[in-house]
């Protein structure tokens, strides 16, 4: 069953609630951010730009009806390659490295990005807090946009948002499993490591 997102409240009450200093996570300029960009579709945008176009996507804070708001933009990036790449190819589940001439970018921010935490990573709980829950990262597009523009609204100097993708990890094992022994082997081989 999947969990249950209320719609948000109001902007102003969503305004008054603030955000707490533990509710935010910041992205350093020594971080890397990783996007994953057409550059020969209809809709192609460079590494940088922002996508005016929306709503779509599950964060887009573009208002109703859907179309093309410039002054409404968005820019998704992921904190690791695997993430890009799962959010870019989710439709098809195939890395297509032809279609479109895709590019993986990465990036320094150049500035210290102050986020707010809807996915639980830090010790804040901002979304519980002002009367939603963590189904942010996972409930359908048309609320969590409805969030999204609540969000924009009430907290206009806000970089972004910093959630869990839906792709999470399929497996986890320790190390000791017997199954990962001869991955294990091989990696320390082309490393150079010793494996006890």
């Amino acid at each position: 069953m999947a969990r249950m997102l209320p719609h948000p409240p109001a902007v102003d009450d969503l305004s008054h609630h603030g955000i707490r200093d533990n509710e935010y996570a910041t992205i350093p300029t020594t971080g890397m951010l990783w996007r994953v960009h057409r550059t020969t579709s209809r809709h192609a945008l460079a590494w940088n730009e922002l996508r005016t176009y929306g709503p779509v996507l599950r964060f887009d804070p573009h208002p109703l009806p859907r179309g093309d708001h410039p002054r409404h933009g968005v820019w998704y990036g992921a904190t690791d390659v695997h993430g890009a790449l799962a959010e870019a190819f989710q439709g098809t589940r195939t890395i297509d490295r032809v279609q479109e001439a895709p590019y993986l970018t990465g990036l320094h921010p150049a500035r210290d990005l102050r986020l707010l935490d809807v996915g639980g990573f830090g010790a804040g709980r901002w979304p519980t807090r002002v009367g939603g829950t963590f189904a942010l990262d996972s409930a359908a597009h048309g609320i969590t946009q409805r969030w999204a523009r609540t969000i924009a609204a009430a907290h206009p100097g806000l970089d972004g948002l910093l959630y869990r993708g839906r792709y999470r990890p399929a497996t986890s094992k320790p190390l000791a499993h017997p199954g990962l022994q001869r991955r294990l082997a091989a990696a320390a081989e082309a490393l150079g490591y010793t494996l006890v």
